[in-house]
């Protein structure tokens, strides 16, 4: 389902009806979308002193942390630019296969895969390999796509509220 299609369901159910709808987590990104045709086999490389973060406009864009179904390794989600990732962000500055969240014993890990560009929580790069906890809130930076951890009812609110 695409963001469009959660912000109507976001409409029509009350906040307790979405929340029980949609378990699980979300990531909540407010970008420009990439154009597709700029999306090559290899990895943009950004400089992040200068400023390449994307203009921020109206509509959000959702990806559900979440399997894919048939994809192999069922304790981690997958996050990158390939189309067999779990989560794919389709931008060139996201390498094919970027990052994963982990599930563990009372929340989730986020891993960068030494991905080219970096993954960041809040500011702060991830240490390639080194899991870092991540909770509903947290600021995410997959290349130069900005996103929010989100939870359902976060999700709702955003719909709600912008």
């Amino acid at each position: 389902m695409d963001g469009e299609g959660y912000a109507e369901l976001a409409r029509r159910l009350s906040r307790e009806g979405f929340v029980l709808r949609f378990p699980g987590l979300f990531l909540a990104v407010r970008a420009e979308a990439p154009e597709v045709s700029k999306i090559g086999f290899e990895t943009a490389v950004v400089d992040f002193r200068d400023d390449h973060l994307k203009e921020a406009r109206d509509e959000w864009e959702i990806f559900r942390v979440a399997k894919a179904a048939g994809n192999p390794y069922p304790d981690r989600v997958s996050v990158g630019r390939a189309r067999n990732c779990d989560v794919v962000m389709r931008d060139p500055s996201i390498s094919k296969l970027h990052a994963h969240f982990r599930a563990r014993e009372g929340g989730w890990d986020l891993v960068d895969l030494e991905s080219q560009n970096g993954t960041r929580v809040n500011g702060a790069p991830l240490a390639a390999h080194q899991p870092h906890p991540v909770s509903v809130g947290d600021a995410i930076q997959f290349g130069i796509m900005s996103a929010e951890l989100v939870d359902a009812g976060r999700l709702y609110d955003l719909f709600q509220f912008g």
